[in-house]
């Protein structure tokens, strides 16, 4: 169960990794030394400490120069009180607010000092969101090193497992990994060219960010069924494995054996390629049927969703499909549920969805007509002349 979300501060909730190169490359050019962004980069989503192994190791600048961290720190004053503190990513106010309601412990884990996040978040009027603030410098090994993940966890009274966590830098993505959490990357085009590849997800921007975005992530990672939609009688959600039984129970029903496909595949075959579905469907396409359940009861009455098709080895189609326990038909549950499909595929980015429907099933014909379906001239090669295809616009 997801609990605690872990973002870093600069490049992530706010805009300052150009900030950063420019307060280290105006304080070394008044010592006559030129910083080269190649060499700067390498410590994106580090602490100043690691930068000082780089300049150490490039410029030969001493490990112990304390007098350079004071002059880079009068360099970052000066600059603040001059042109104010870097801005907030855009979006990002409204995400935290958005978390923060639905009940998440939020923290940030960042390799700047403590100091400079408390008054950067007092500052965007953004610290009471959070119930923890970890400096990278508070622990012993910084970025890409687990620990600052690790203690921000800790202090939100979560477990690894239980916290996402949002970076814009390898070496943030490096350290959540390494941490066991999933990491959500924020693709920064002012944090330079980052390799984001440990990241579970890659994202650029947060204005579709909200707490069911959030869950799907960390279900689709820790591979569990997320929610779909919900419907103000149903749950639709993604199938789990213990589903199976008794979607094959209800696709083996006499009435609806004209409108499951692959029904006759045994139960152990269905179980064997379920993983592999799971991850195809739901993880990478954003697609799939889907168990549709009471909310009264939790008991599982249904499937319906949308898969995208490839008909007459040329067009690819979304498709929607639905079965509904025979004992519970003709009471608006198939009604409902596709509408809530059809409203969570528009979000989704559907433009049209087709369905096909034989045209004795009059009571399919009649729900595709109120869903808002229209009857096109198009046939599948494989199909019947009995089965007609309907097409729906989103």
């Amino acid at each position: 169960m997801l609990k605690g979300i872990i973002f870093d501060m600069d490049g992530v909730l706010i805009n300052s990794e150009p900030f950063h190169y420019r307060v280290w490359k105006e304080t070394l050019r008044e010592r006559g030394t030129d910083l080269d962004y190649e060499v700067y980069k390498d410590c994106i989503g580090s602490t100043i400490g690691t930068l000082m192994q780089i300049l150490h190791k490039h410029y030969g600048i001493s490990l112990e120069d304390t007098s350079l961290r004071e002059e880079m720190n009068a360099k970052k004053e000066e600059l603040i009180r001059k042109e104010g503190y870097p801005p907030l990513i855009p979006y990002v106010k409204e995400l935290l607010e958005k978390l923060y309601k639905g009940g998440y412990g939020l923290a940030v884990a960042s390799s700047s000092p403590l100091s400079y996040i408390e008054k950067v978040t007092d500052h965007w009027g953004i610290r009471k969101y959070f119930h923890s603030l970890v400096s990278g410098e508070s622990v012993e090994n910084p970025k890409p090193a687990p620990d600052v993940f690790l203690k921000a966890a800790r202090q939100l009274g979560f477990s690894p497992e239980e916290c996402i966590v949002i970076e814009d830098s390898e070496n943030g993505c490096k350290a959540a990994k390494n941490a066991g959490i999933t990491c959500i990357g924020y693709k920064n085009p002012d944090s330079g060219k980052q390799d984001l590849g440990r990241a579970y997800m890659v994202i650029e921007g947060y204005e579709e960010i909200d707490c069911k975005f959030m869950e799907k992530v960390y279900c689709h990672s820790h591979h569990l069924p997320a929610l779909v939609c919900e419907t103000s009688r149903l749950l639709i959600r993604e199938m789990k494995k213990e589903d199976i039984p008794r979607l094959m129970e209800i696709c083996g029903q006499e009435t609806s054996r004209d409108a499951c496909e692959g029904v006759a595949r045994p139960l152990s075959e269905e179980l064997e390629g379920f993983d592999s579905y799971r991850t195809y469907m739901y993880e990478l396409c954003d697609m799939g049927y889907w168990s549709v359940l009471k909310k009264d009861t939790g008991e599982i009455i249904g499937r319906a969703g949308v898969e995208p098709k490839f008909w007459n080895r040329k067009k690819t189609v979304v498709e929607l499909g639905y079965i509904i326990d025979e004992k519970y038909r003709r009471q608006g549950y198939a009604y409902e549920a596709c509408q809530g499909i059809i409203q969570e595929s528009a979000k989704r980015g559907a433009v049209y969805l087709h369905c096909r429907i034989k045209s004795g099933n009059k009571a399919s014909v009649n729900l595709a007509e109120k869903l808002g379906f229209q009857k096109i001239d198009y046939r599948l090669e494989d199909d019947g002349e009995d089965m007609e295809v309907w097409r729906y616009t989103c």
